[in-house]
């Protein structure tokens, strides 16, 4: 077998390959790689934080209601309770060291001013086992801290209010995190 000859081939399918990337179609194709690999990395890989709200009545005074709540030693007549969950929907686990701290941009359940908010809690039932959080009542709003936010794990937060009508929301920032939706 002559060396030149395997020579040869291989220098055809080389130059052919470097013909074909270097073609309008063989740039195109890498384009659309390079692309693709910058949208996993930036937006996929990420932790993907989004957040829903559950609200229910717990006592009204429009019912004939054979009970009572009291909360803190008052009794309520009109009592909501909403339930927030956080989760982290993305690729990579959230640490809580990686949270804008207090005084910047901290992650946070936004109290409205008109709610009247008379009671908050964790929920443990809905939260995920494995974490370590708590809520801190800080400026009015609620303080969300927490160990690790692994993906697909979340922490809810029980809100008793007055306001039928209180719209919640979680916003802030933390690194590698672009909103909270």
């Amino acid at each position: 077998m002559n060396p030149n000859c395997i020579y040869n081939r291989q220098s055809k399918v080389v130059r052919a390959l470097w013909n074909f990337l270097t073609s309008p179609t063989g740039a195109f194709l890498i384009a659309v790689s390079a692309i693709l690999i910058g949208y996993y990395q930036f937006y996929i890989s990420r932790p993907i934080l989004k957040y829903e709200t559950e609200k229910v009545t717990f006592i009204s005074s429009q019912n004939d209601n054979a009970y009572s709540v009291k909360v803190k030693g008052r009794e309520y007549q009109d009592l909501y309770l909403t339930r927030i969950y956080l989760n982290n929907k993305g690729a990579m686990a959230l640490s809580g060291s990686d949270v804008s701290k207090i005084g910047h941009d901290p992650i946070r359940i936004v109290i409205p001013k008109d709610a009247k908010m008379v009671h908050y809690t964790l929920d443990n039932t809905a939260t995920t086992n494995a974490i370590t959080a708590r809520l801190e009542e800080i400026d009015g709003n609620l303080v969300i801290k927490f160990d690790y936010l692994n993906p697909d794990y979340q922490i809810a937060a029980s809100i008793l209010h007055e306001n039928p009508d209180a719209e919640f929301e979680v916003t802030g920032s933390a690194l590698n995190v672009n909103e909270i939706t």
